[in-house]
């Protein structure tokens, strides 16, 4: 891939620190933040006591601050619920052992590693070729990280072609469960570490395999979708043979291949057939639909 960098005005980075931040976050988040690694981005979650999932976030040892003094973890996280996610982690920092703050940086994504000095790999894209970059200050956002929509494209893309959700308006806040969206497969979900909010309710559908819906990628060829037309739909139905499978939930053109891309929320049951066979396509209004299994995902879990 070319070397492309963007600047995500959408997502901000909170700072959580303290002597007892890492256990206060390990008792509440998804994933085992003990094991951190330096320049590294791992994807979690606050989830409600029902398991669902309320917000989507990335975690990273801060590396951006030397001091030996400063124990603290940065949750990089979607702009639209700031004050709720704070306001929320407020609620289970009881003994206010931890601080937790608001910070300056600004979100950038890169494929270029040589650009910026500090990058943290995101580990969600397993041939590690994005990084995640923090920056203070603004002045030192190169001239090519521009927010616009020719450049925040190729992101958007490689996201829906790696089944990788992001933002309150792709994961349905209270709704989507942690292995519908495939959290535990990208690594941000661990059941050795011990209790967090919702890990019953996952770690039972995770070893009786009774996860009914999954997202997955899609690609559609058509001349006859637009993004009018499709912001205009209440529902965006899939189906098979007449039968209603799922939704799409994002979606967008990529002028390149003449394709479009995106996710899909479909029931598991159906998955299996388009498992078995590749060349099997569904129907979203006038058009065929593909699902393109990334290889992490296969084989689909099966019910126990």
């Amino acid at each position: 891939m070319e070397n492309k960098s963007i600047h995500l005005k959408n997502r901000k980075v909170l700072k959580i620190s303290g002597a007892n931040c890492i256990e206060f976050l390990n008792n509440i988040l998804t994933s085992d933040i003990s094991k951190l690694k330096p320049k590294e981005a791992l994807p979690s979650a606050l989830l409600s006591p029902q398991g669902r999932i309320l917000f989507y976030m990335l975690v990273s040892s801060n590396n951006l601050n030397k001091s030996l003094n400063d124990k603290s973890v940065l949750v990089e996280y979607d702009m639209d619920h700031q004050n709720e996610l704070i306001k929320k982690l407020n609620m289970y920092n009881l003994r206010r052992e931890v601080t937790i703050e608001k910070t300056s940086y600004e979100v950038l994504v890169t494929t270029n590693n040589s650009d910026y000095p500090h990058t943290l790999i995101d580990k969600r894209f397993f041939n590690e070729i994005l990084r995640r970059v923090y920056i203070k200050d603004q002045s030192e956002i190169k001239n090519n990280d521009v927010n616009d929509d020719k450049n925040i494209n190729w992101y958007d893309l490689l996201r829906y072609k790696n089944s990788i959700l992001e933002g309150s308006k792709e994961i349905e806040t209270n709704v989507s469960l942690p292995l519908e969206t495939n959290l535990d497969l990208l690594g941000g979900i661990s059941f050795d570490k011990g209790c967090f909010i919702g890990q019953e309710v996952n770690a039972r559908i995770k070893w009786k395999g009774v996860v009914k819906r999954k997202y997955v990628p899609i690609s559609i060829q058509s001349k006859k979708l637009s993004y009018l037309k499709l912001n205009n739909l209440d529902k965006k139905k899939i189906f098979l043979e007449n039968k209603e499978i799922g939704e799409i939930i994002c979606l967008l053109y990529n002028k390149e291949d003449d394709l479009w891309y995106g996710i899909a929320k479909i029931t598991l049951s159906n998955l299996y057939s388009f498992e078995l066979d590749k060349n099997l396509e569904g129907d979203f209004l006038d058009a065929k639909i593909k699902i393109n299994f990334p290889k992490f995902m296969l084989p689909l879990p099966k019910k126990i």
